[in-house]
């Protein structure tokens, strides 16, 4: 299996994911968001490259069944009922709902390698799914780090060397590119206290000046969110491993 990373998600074009399963992370916090929601019950998470695109998908979706979320720099968007807080999303707001999701950086990436063979989104919530799912699939990786603004973000990078961590056993191939080799040291490096260094991370620091430290610290949570979301039908579902590796 050959593995490339890339480090935002503003490169990445149509021949790096063909025939390839990509995993997109944007752990700050469209990942994990969109992992709980799943969880929480929401039918489903159409992820909007934009915000004319998200009010042209509401037009056309039953009003009583859809729920509009999303942020632009951290804050939410007027109008909308959610921002992209992943403790707003509870059980009782969106069991049975389709979501439509409008992120600065999340979304967007989701958008741009949506023809890839296999799309996941994957963060620290739900690695451990997302890893078993990697190995089923059985076909070359990308990994799509969101970022912030085309700016590498140690969040998702870090998620990112974790991801190859587990995946590689703890070795790491001759094979590697440079870009993953940065990821998997990066994770080596600070896997001792993973919720600490999203903490200290520029978008930790910058929500937890929003007064959103418990976003933070759910989000630098480790297998809490046993979801696989799949990009299926230009929206992003639950599904099981064997459901769809095959």
């Amino acid at each position: 299996m050959q593995v490339e990373v890339f480090l935002t998600g503003d490169n990445v074009a149509e021949n790096d994911i063909r025939d390839h399963t990509v995993v997109v992370i944007d752990v700050l916090r469209t990942s994990t968001t969109i992992a709980g929601a799943l969880m929480n019950g929401a039918r489903a998470v159409v992820p909007a490259a934009d915000m004319g695109e998200a009010s042209t998908l509401a037009a056309n979706l039953d009003p009583e069944s859809c729920l509009l979320g999303g942020e632009r720099s951290g804050l939410m968007i007027e109008g909308y009922r959610f921002g992209n807080s992943p403790l707003e999303y509870t059980r009782e707001k969106v069991l049975g709902k389709t979501l439509i999701l409008n992120t600065t950086n999340g979304t967007p990436s989701i958008r741009r390698v949506r023809h890839a063979e296999h799309l996941i989104v994957g963060a620290f919530v739900n690695a451990g799914v997302v890893v078993d799912f990697i190995r089923e699939a059985d076909l070359d990786l990308v990994i799509v780090c969101a970022g912030w603004r085309n700016r590498v973000s140690l969040e998702d990078t870090l998620c990112a060397g974790m991801l190859l961590s587990e995946l590689w056993d703890g070795t790491e191939p001759e094979s590697s590119t440079d870009t993953a080799h940065i990821a998997f040291t990066l994770y080596q490096n600070e896997r001792a206290d993973v919720a600490g260094a999203v903490r200290r991370s520029r978008h930790g620091k910058r929500l937890a000046a929003m007064d959103r430290m418990a976003d933070v610290d759910f989000c630098g949570s480790i297998n809490t969110v046993p979801v696989l979301p799949y990009y299926l039908d230009s929206q992003l579902v639950s599904r099981t491993v064997s459901a769809v590796a095959t």
